[in-house]
């Protein structure tokens, strides 16, 4: 996106230069054959018509090409355009969801703690509710932030990291609402990421397995040999959208729900991580990730 954005002001400058060139050329043959006319000899004639013929025509087909080109572009940064539109409607709507949820809870709550005798289940399940919400937004706001770091060409901060260790601490902290299984071995993977990065992956996936996942269940499994791999299961619903589209910008597939920038970070985060994001069909036809880590230094860490 940021590629085809630098090449517009370039194009624009070469496509003003050719019609110049061209009007140029051709005011200068006009001034000329004004003056001394055109000349008797009908070789020279011939001549003169061939090399009108080929530069013009090469003129010609240069501003065909040209003009093609920047229409290309003004059509991408239009329905890019109606993408940023969509995207912002939908984040607007994703934010104003948790809020006004925490708000109501958070009036539910004070009306119960205000009882002489409080119901502590019922103040344990808002509390937890409140904090999902808190969760969410936290989740949003990552997203938005990294988003705008990787589109001004930001880079990450790539050191030796203990997989399994902190793969166990995020799902402590943001698993809420997923039954997630691990076969985490006891000696732990040590790769080569960005611990924030790696934060908001996982993240993002937890958030998909909520929106997507009827069942709320998650198979997550570590192997590596030359690269580490980490497989992820939920058994999504059966997936209805382009696959090839997958992991673009904007892009939510069969749902309402979501951003539609989650996939994308993820693919570009491991991307600069110099790993890769594969993601196949299941089974019941659901999307299954596979997340392709470089190996660290064990004993670095």
């Amino acid at each position: 996106m940021r590629k085809s954005q630098n090449f517009v002001p370039f194009l624009s400058v070469l496509w003003a230069m050719s019609l110049l060139a061209l009007g140029s050329w051709w005011l200068y043959l006009i001034l000329k054959f004004s003056k001394e006319g055109l000349p008797s000899s009908t070789i020279e004639q011939k001549r003169i018509y061939n090399m009108i013929t080929w530069e013009g025509g090469t003129f010609l087909v240069l501003l065909i090409l040209l003009s093609a080109t920047l229409i290309s572009y003004f059509l991408k940064d239009q329905k890019k355009t109606k993408a940023l539109q969509a995207f912002f409607a939908g984040l607007t709507h994703e934010l104003k969801t948790p809020l006004a949820s925490m708000r109501l809870q958070a009036e539910v709550l004070k009306d119960v703690i205000d009882k002489e005798s409080p119901d502590t289940d019922r103040v344990r399940k808002l509390s937890g509710r409140m904090i999902e919400d808190v969760m969410n937004l936290e989740t949003q706001m990552d997203k938005i932030l990294q988003l705008s770091r990787l589109e001004r060409g930001g880079t990450l901060n790539i050191t030796n990291v203990s997989l399994s260790a902190l793969l166990s601490k995020l799902i402590e902290q943001f698993g809420e609402g997923i039954e997630i299984s691990t076969d985490l071995p006891k000696d732990s993977y040590v790769i080569q990421a960005d611990e924030f990065a790696l934060e908001l992956i996982f993240k993002n996936l937890f958030e998909n397995t909520r929106i997507h996942s009827k069942k709320k269940k998650v198979n997550i499994t570590l192997s590596g040999d030359e690269k580490v791999i980490v497989r992820y299961d939920d058994e999504g619903a059966e997936f209805a959208g382009d696959f090839n589209k997958l992991s673009k910008l904007f892009y939510k597939h069969n749902s309402a729900r979501g951003s539609g920038i989650g996939l994308y970070l993820v693919s570009q985060m491991m991307t600069l991580m110099n790993g890769k994001l594969r993601t196949f069909l299941g089974a019941n036809k659901g999307l299954l990730f596979e997340l392709h880590f470089k190996k660290g230094d064990a004993h670095a860490h």
